[in-house]
């Protein structure tokens, strides 16, 4: 990669000062440790932080559906909602927060488990009632409430749907967050509303936790934790049985943000990958080894039935253990005052 930099820097870059480079992370302040008491309390569904700065080159989102949407995009039959994920930013918390409330409650009622849960509650009602107060009263007290869970169930799961794939704009405000490559920054929403919060990538550790949801299965995600004052973003969230896919995301993740490495080859960054210089240079040189259109004229199929469960079959497989972790060459006593 040295020679594709090098040529970068000689001339205008785009690139900020304060950007990061996995060869050049400058020496930062120590992290402040609490104690291993209200480490280990502040920590307990933290299951490991991962390395910074050493690399795998297996990225995430290379899926079939993603591959199919974004051949689908190209070829104009569906829109974008929102900015782009480009060479400069990878967007985030585009959301509006009322709609994350909605969306929240719409997938608990199509959700299988949930939806039967409530309904057999409701049956079960009707013949209690049935059975102590009469036909009449089980009316109001267990068919009407089956009829009103049944009704959002079919409503959210079909026409609720079916305007979201196609007015995808409604429920997107962009507040200017996401992933900044050029500048070497992230910036995100805090909690609810508007309030955002911005900070150089190299102040962030990366953590991998567990949540139990509700209905019992074990979620693990992705978080960004800023060393220095506790702000953290949530990066990916997968089930248990797939955590390995959560360091593919951090790997690809930091490629992106590193400018002294070319974007992570995926679709949706393919358009773009002549105007990132590093990129550039980079395929300039031959090291990409595929065409400029690679993406957009991948045999779908063969990618479904062969090339993807390959791509999956190196990601698990990989040792991520193997990884060395610059960040820890960066901040004095990471290692020792880290959450894990």
């Amino acid at each position: 990669m040295s020679e594709c930099t090098d040529s970068v820097e000689q001339g205008t870059s785009p690139y900020r000062d304060t950007t990061f480079r996995s060869d050049a992370i400058p020496r930062q302040a120590p992290l402040n440790d609490p104690g291993a008491f209200a480490r280990a309390l502040e920590g307990l569904n933290t299951l490991e932080r991962l390395p910074t700065g050493s690399y795998a080159g297996l990225d995430i989102d290379v899926n079939p559906e993603v591959v199919e949407s974004f051949q689908e995009r190209a070829a104009g039959e569906v829109r974008l909602a929102g900015p782009p994920w480009n060479h400069e930013v990878k967007p985030t918390n585009l959301i509006k927060t009322r709609w994350q409330v909605i969306l929240l409650f719409a997938s608990g009622l199509i959700d299988p488990f949930i939806f039967w849960f409530f309904f057999i509650c409701g049956f079960l009602t009707y013949l209690v009632v049935l059975f102590a107060h009469g036909f009449m009263a089980s009316i109001s007290e267990g068919i009407w409430p089956m009829l009103c869970i049944g009704g959002l169930h079919v409503f959210f799961r079909y026409p609720f749907a079916w305007y979201l794939e196609r007015h995808p704009e409604v429920m997107v405000r962009d507040l200017g967050c996401g992933f900044f490559r050029t500048t070497g920054k992230i910036k995100f929403r805090t909690y609810w509303g508007k309030e955002t919060f911005e900070a150089p990538f190299i102040e962030f550790d990366p953590y991998i936790t567990y949540h139990v949801q509700p209905n019992g299965p074990v979620e693990n995600k992705l978080i960004l934790r800023h060393r220095y004052s506790g702000q953290q973003t949530e990066v990916a969230t997968v089930p248990d049985s797939r955590r390995y896919e959560l360091y593919a995301d951090w790997d690809q993740l930091q490629r992106y943000m590193d400018v002294s490495q070319p974007l992570p080859d995926i679709p949706a960054l393919e358009a773009y990958r002549s105007l990132d210089p590093t990129t550039a240079a980079y395929d300039a040189a031959g090291k990409r080894g595929r065409p400029a259109n690679y993406w957009v004229t991948l045999d779908l199929e063969w990618w479904k039935r062969e090339g993807y469960p390959e791509h999956m079959k190196k990601i698990r497989e990989f040792p991520w253990e193997s990884l060395e972790d610059k960040m820890e060459n960066s901040v004095p006593n990471l290692r020792e005052a880290a959450m894990a």
